[in-house]
């Protein structure tokens, strides 16, 4: 494919500023496009997907299934998206970047697009390339000139340490490896990130699939925002084991360490925005007993509060969320 992959710790995009320079103030606006947590498709929640407006730029964070769709619900053209920030290769973090890229080029938007993500994006993005070659012969019916799929495409790997670069539009972007994984990172040679975007003097983090995490919190210190995964533990570990009795026991210690540590439980979420002096807590990914969220929510509410007394939302699909100017 003809897309460009850099491995640097700085990477420039020129985007449009000109409102930027007439607006003291931008808009600075998080949408959560899909909030379930885990791989298992469900009929309130669609995969995890995240969109940032700020100031003229739009960014989707993560691409769970059902991303174009819920862009096209908020009245965006899926043309106006120019970034796209992954966490990690989960795909259920990544399964709808093939509609996204895929309609784009369908549609005939020739502005490029930034991929952003660990090592191996570059191999999902030529996967989905890959996937449009036989529509790229067969054309769009219309008679015109079918692009190379791969044209509009760059790709963006961010190597394994820390990461700070300037995106767009007073936009600076900090990546930092977090603890979804516990095995060493140079023998998968990718890793799991958490992100915090500033502009204007206001922030947002995200935590991504995360365990609990120093390197997070450390990032989201002072954030006017932190939108943070979330599992009901207990409630979860009891569900499960209450439809697998007949789990062995070594099985179980296994399971309820890979939820303790790879996630992020309620009291975790308050004792790490506590200690960063996050302004506004919001949770999302939710990993909870396949009933009603409202099951769980005392729980999660309850455990965020033990340490943290700010403003805490639990966001649904579509919901969004303003960072205002001081």
């Amino acid at each position: 494919m003809r897309s460009t992959i850099i491995t640097a710790a700085i990477v420039l995009a020129t985007l449009p500023s000109a409102a930027l320079a007439q607006d003291a103030c931008p808009a600075m606006r998080w949408t959560t496009l899909g909030t379930a947590g885990g791989p298992i498709p469900t009929l309130d929640r669609a995969e995890p997907a995240n969109m940032l407006e700020a100031g003229d730029t739009v960014i989707l964070v993560d691409t769970g299934d059902g991303t174009a769709d819920a862009v096209a619900k908020l009245g965006w053209p899926i043309g106006d998206v120019k970034h796209v920030f992954i966490s990690h290769l989960h795909w259920d973090h990544v399964g709808g970047l093939a509609a996204v890229l895929g309609l784009r080029w369908m549609n005939t938007y020739t502005d490029e697009i930034t991929v952003h993500g660990p090592p191996g994006t570059a191999q999902v993005v030529e996967g989905i390339v890959m996937s449009l070659r036989p529509q790229e012969r067969v054309g769009f019916g219309t008679g015109a000139a079918v692009a190379d799929p791969a044209a509009n495409i760059r790709v963006v790997e961010l190597p394994l340490d820390d990461q700070t670069f300037e995106l767009a539009d007073g936009i600076t972007v900090r990546a930092r490896t977090n603890t979804h994984y516990d095995f060493p990172l140079e023998e998968i040679g990718t890793t799991s990130l958490s992100y915090r975007f500033d502009m204007g003097g206001r922030s947002i983090t995200y935590s991504g699939d995360t365990g609990p995490s120093e390197d997070l919190t450390e990032l989201a210190a002072g954030t006017d925002m932190l939108v943070t995964e979330v599992i009901a533990l207990e409630p979860l570990v009891a569900d499960i084991l209450a439809k697998r009795p007949d789990m062995p026991p070594p099985v179980q210690a296994s399971m309820r360490q890979h939820l303790a540590t790879h996630h992020v439980d309620a009291a975790e979420v308050g004792r790490m925005a506590a200690t960063a002096d996050v302004g506004h807590v919001v949770l999302t990914h939710f990993a909870v007993p396949p009933v009603a969220l409202h099951e769980s929510e005392d729980y999660l509410r309850s455990g965020v509060r033990q340490s943290y007394s700010g403003p805490l939302d639990l966001a649904r699909d579509l919901s969004s969320f303003d960072v205002g100017c001081d």
